[in-house]
């Protein structure tokens, strides 16, 4: 008579107390990718640096804004990349610490409790969104690019204002309101750009002079007894309006204007008057309410951040699979189900 045959041994009578252990044979030597990953960890440890130190040369007034954006793009793009190719949580966890205290290395001579709270803002909002990449990743049979990288993406938006929000915060306390002029144009410049299509008669981006006499044409223009008056006591009247705009404008604001003054320098000292009258009026808590009011309004604009930076990681991602770097690779998978 035979010897019996161990129960399971057929592959029966298995349970979550008895499974079946299947041995996961590793390749000898290193494993596939060790050193693509070394690489792009330390490309990751130098786009954080790079992003740290653009920003805190954009504060010192040194480098202009874009530059500060394109680092911190470029952060983005590798910071993405290492969320999709790493699946070991606790080592993307590790790299992620080194990274940030690069990111905030340029600072270190700042306030002890703003470079701890940016650290750790980072720290929390860099790993979930490296969690939810994840997450996302596993439990989906193809790789969904832009579903896979939008948490991270959006994770790493938001954590990148919240950190420069509370950088920029000693800056202000230490005099300086408001960004710098150089800064301030490129929004203004944005901003300008949009509001022409709205009012394509007024002119937002010549000196103050046009800018007053415009709207102020563009004001009388609908009047009835206005159209009627002769061209030159049209322009009398255009004259007089305009002188009026940069009266009201310049007391109200208490900006003092010139014959050259432009647009956007009459928009920048009303907002810097305006703030600097806030903080003298709320001394306590101004600094505050101006960290959570300039982020409220970068965060908004950080939509189409978002946008902007899947579409250029896709364009690195899809670079890195057409040359080889990296591949799409299928595994068998077997997961455990509950049935009857």
């Amino acid at each position: 008579m035979p010897d019996k045959i161990p129960p399971g041994a057929l592959g029966q009578n298995q349970n979550l107390v008895n499974p079946i252990r299947i041995e996961k044979v590793e390749p000898l030597g290193k494993p596939r990718g060790f050193y693509k990953s070394i690489v792009l960890d330390a490309v990751g440890v130098l786009a954080a640096f790079f992003a740290g130190y653009a920003y805190f040369k954009f504060l010192m007034g040194s480098w202009p804004l874009y530059a500060a954006i394109g680092a911190s793009f470029l952060f983005l793009i590798v910071f993405v990349l290492e969320g999709l190719l790493e699946d070991k949580a606790w080592r993307r966890l590790g790299i992620l610490i080194i990274e940030v205290v690069a990111l905030l290395m340029p600072f270190y001579a700042s306030n002890i409790q703003m470079l701890a709270a940016s650290a750790a803002v980072a720290l929390v909002f860099l790993f979930v969104g490296y969690l939810q990449a994840r997450g996302e990743l596993n439990h989906g049979t193809t790789i969904r690019f832009f579903r896979s990288t939008h948490g991270i993406v959006a994770k790493t938006v938001t954590a990148s204002l919240l950190v420069a929000v509370i950088l920029y915060l000693p800056t202000a306390s230490a005099g300086a309101i408001f960004i710098g002029e150089s800064g301030f144009n490129v929004f203004f410049n944005w901003a300008a750009g949009l509001a022409v299509h709205f009012y394509p008669a007024i002119s937002f981006t010549g000196s103050f002079d046009d800018f007053a006499r415009s709207a102020a044409k563009e004001g009388l223009a609908g009047n009835s007894a206005f159209n009627a008056l002769p061209s030159a006591d049209q322009d009398a009247a255009v004259s007089a309006m305009a002188g009026q705009i940069k009266d009201s404008l310049s007391k109200s604001f208490g900006v003092t204007l010139s014959a050259s003054s432009s647009t956007s320098d009459v928009a920048y000292g009303a907002i810097e008057n305006m703030l600097q009258g806030l903080r003298n009026r709320f001394p306590a808590g101004f600094d505050a309410g101006w960290g959570i009011t300039l982020f409220l309004i970068l965060r908004s604009i950080g939509v189409i951040a978002v946008w902007v930076g899947q579409f250029l990681t896709m364009i690195v991602y899809e670079l890195l699979l057409a040359t080889g770097i990296i591949r799409i690779a299928e595994e068998p998978q077997t997961k455990e189900v509950i049935e009857f």
